[in-house]
C-alpha cells in the first residue's frame, strides 16, 4: 500500500488531499478508509486517470445519495477521469468499493477497485510507471507495464476480472 510518503515524493506535498479524520468519521466514513484519507490521502492529479479537481457537481468529498431501485446508498465523490466531466470516481461507503459514477441522462456504475487502499495504490503505480518509463524502449515500457498489471492484478483481481473492465481499458490503452 502506497504510504503517505511515497505519495508526497512523487506527486508533492501540494499534489495529495487529505481529508481530516474527525471529518471523515462524522461523515459515516469507514474507519479504515476514514484513516487512509486522513493520513496517506489521495493524488490531486494522476495523467489522463484522476483529478480531484473536477468541473462541476459533485465536487471531491462531496457526499453523494445514490438511488439504485428500493435502495439507497451514500457515496464519497473522490474526483473524476481528467478528460470526463460527467464520471466520478466514488467511495460506496456501504460496500466499500470505489466505483465510477457516470452522471449523464442515463446514470452508470462500475466498480473500478475493491477498495480504497487499491484505488490509491493503482493510483500511484500508474503515475510511477509514467516516470519510469519516459525515455526507455517501448519494450522495455511494455514490459514494466507487463509487470505492474500483474502486481496489481495479484492486489486486486476484482479490478481486471472483466475484459472491459476499466482498469483492462487503461492496460490496454498503455500497450496500444
Amino acid at each position: 500500500m502506497a504510504t503517505y510518503a511515497e505519495l508526497a515524493e512523487l506527486f508533492s506535498p501540494d499534489g495529495i488531499v487529505r481529508m481530516p479524520l474527525e471529518e471523515a468519521l462524522a461523515n459515516g466514513i469507514p474507519e479504515e478508509d476514514a484513516r487512509l484519507l486522513a493520513e496517506v490521502g489521495v493524488p490531486v492529479f494522476v495523467d489522463v486517470l484522476f483529478t480531484a479537481k473536477v468541473k462541476g457537481d459533485p465536487l471531491a468529498y462531496t457526499l453523494v445519495p445514490i438511488s439504485a431501485g428500493d435502495d439507497g446508498v451514500t457515496v464519497l465523490a473522490l474526483g473524476g477521469p481528467t478528460d470526463a466531466d460527467l464520471m466520478r470516481y466514488c467511495l460506496d461507503l456501504d460496500n466499500g468499493y470505489v466505483i465510477l459514477l457516470g452522471l449523464g441522462e442515463e446514470p452508470t456504475a462500475e466498480i473500478v477497485n475493491r477498495d480504497l487502499a487499491s484505488f490509491v495504490e493503482f493510483l500511484y503505480r500508474y503515475a510511477l510507471r509514467l516516470k519510469h518509463v519516459a525515455g526507455v524502449s517501448d519494450r522495455q515500457a511494455d514490459e514494466y507495464t507487463a509487470k505492474l498489471r500483474e502486481y496489481l492484478a495479484a492486489r486486486d483481481p476484482y479490478a481486471f476480472a472483466a475484459p472491459d473492465s476499466w482498469w483492462n481499458m487503461v492496460f490496454g490503452a498503455l500497450t496500444d
